[in-house]
């Protein structure tokens, strides 16, 4: 019994990781990618007391680049880093002192890049 409660536990935690990653890369929603960085951040005891309501409207006051100053995600200014020999990864962050000298200025390209839309494809049946 303990041991099936175990790999139950191992699974679980193995999608909980998988969903970070990908909310963390935008699969998601904008608000579900906000709603599962936000939970796994305050699941951490530094974090526990966290306001996310007002957070992202407060800090992007702090940048100058448009992509931060205008983020309405999470994931703009917050990112993982992969630790493989750890099997873990690392919340990182894109600090405003560091974005307003243009350090991310390939991440802010990939970012507008990502963001977008394909044009609706022509119906030529209505011509």
């Amino acid at each position: 019994m303990g041991v099936l409660c175990g790999v139950a536990l191992l699974a679980g935690a193995g999608c909980y990781t998988m969903q970070i990653e990908r909310a963390f890369q935008g699969e998601f929603a904008s608000f579900e990618n906000n709603r599962i960085i936000n939970e796994y951040c305050v699941s951490c005891h530094l974090h526990r007391d966290f306001n996310s309501s007002s957070h992202v409207e407060e800090v992007s006051l702090s940048y100058q680049r448009k992509v931060f100053r205008y983020a309405t995600e999470c994931r703009v200014c917050h990112y993982l880093e992969k630790h493989w020999y750890l099997n873990d990864f690392l919340r990182k962050t894109r600090r405003p002192k560091d974005a307003n000298k243009g350090v991310y200025t390939a991440f802010e390209r990939e970012f507008l890049e990502s963001q977008k839309t394909s044009p609706l494809p022509h119906d030529d049946s209505t011509s």
